[in-house]
């Protein structure tokens, strides 16, 4: 069976999947879509393989060897596939376009439930299904020159659609509800794209009231029903939204660009923002009373020191 097929039987599983009426095939359903929309990426790389090796590029491993005829050819090693950073890869260098912000919130949320799943996550799997359906019909059009109607059945094709329709306006409602409050600082504004439900994981959470004052703002889920703060869930929505360029800056040998609070203890002190957007601490010693050199976040122990300058200090009063 080739590649598209499957990847077309998986979607189509996974829609049945989710119509049926026994929670335990959520799961399945989100695992079928999500698998059918890497098999079709797969598919794209089987076109742009050589012709005389059609799998070439969906090998994890390539290597070069000289032909019978002496000239350096490419020829996959061992039956291991490519993983998602190898697809992203090769889809950069051959200039593949993908909506890969889409498909990672679409992946982290998948995992999510494969550890967390609950029958009180029915929007949280209704959003993946509504997500992938963009990935899914544009992918098929503008890089496999295929209907997406035709090639997935107009029964798979309707669900898809209205699932969409539907998650979209619920989203968009919510949305607006969110975008009234004045949420204070920009970096937390930025963060509100990592706001779920921390029950059933949803993202349709809803602000009833556009007056609530930062950070203690009245949410409810739309999905589950839970009425919960903003502020028990602010330093996760900050962690989900900078941990990964906290870990980028880490292998470069760069700064986090969030820490702990010295006051409330929380991971929401931005280093852009100059303060904790959890409790509004701000460093009260900003440069070195010996040195005038600027100071950071763990500095403020010192009390007015750099780190070289209170060394120093304590070695002269140790004298």
């Amino acid at each position: 069976m080739s590649i598209i097929q499957n990847a077309i039987d998986s979607i189509q599983v996974g829609v049945e999947d989710f119509e049926s009426d026994d929670d335990r095939r959520s799961v399945s359903a989100v695992r079928n879509i999500a698998a059918g929309v890497l098999l079709l990426y797969k598919e794209k790389l089987c076109q742009l393989s050589p012709d005389g090796n059609k799998e070439l590029l969906i090998k994890q491993n390539i290597r070069p060897v000289q032909n019978e005829n002496g000239e350096i050819v490419f020829e996959g090693k061992g039956h291991k596939t490519v993983d998602v950073q190898s697809i992203k890869e090769r889809f950069s260098s051959l200039n593949v376009a993908v909506d890969w912000k889409r498909f990672d919130e679409i992946n982290k949320l998948r995992n999510d439930l494969e550890h967390y799943y609950t029958s009180e996550s029915p929007d949280a799997v209704r959003e993946i299904v509504a997500k992938s359906f963009l990935l899914i019909r544009d992918f098929l059009s503008e890089h496999l020159d295929q209907d997406p109607q035709e090639t997935l059945g107009n029964d798979c094709w309707t669900t898809l659609l209205e699932v969409s329709d539907v998650y979209s306006a619920e989203e968009n409602a919510c949305k607006a509800t969110i975008d009234a409050i004045d949420w204070k600082y920009h970096s937390v504004e930025v963060a509100l794209k990592n706001l779920r439900c921390n029950q059933c994981y949803s993202s349709l959470i809803q602000a009833p009231y556009p007056d609530d004052a930062y950070p203690t703002i009245n949410l409810h889920c739309k999905s589950c029903g839970l009425d919960f703060c903003f502020d028990d869930v602010l330093e996760q929505c900050i962690d989900d939204s900078l941990a990964g360029e906290a870990i980028r800056n880490a292998m470069d040998g760069g700064d986090s660009p969030y820490d702990s609070c010295h006051e409330c203890g929380k991971s929401t002190f931005i280093h852009e923002e100059g303060c904790c957007v959890a409790c509004d601490y701000e460093m009260e010693y900003t440069n070195c009373e010996m040195c005038e050199e600027p100071l950071g976040l763990e500095d403020q122990y010192n009390e007015g020191k750099c780190s070289y300058c209170q060394y120093k200090w304590e070695k002269i009063m140790a004298e």
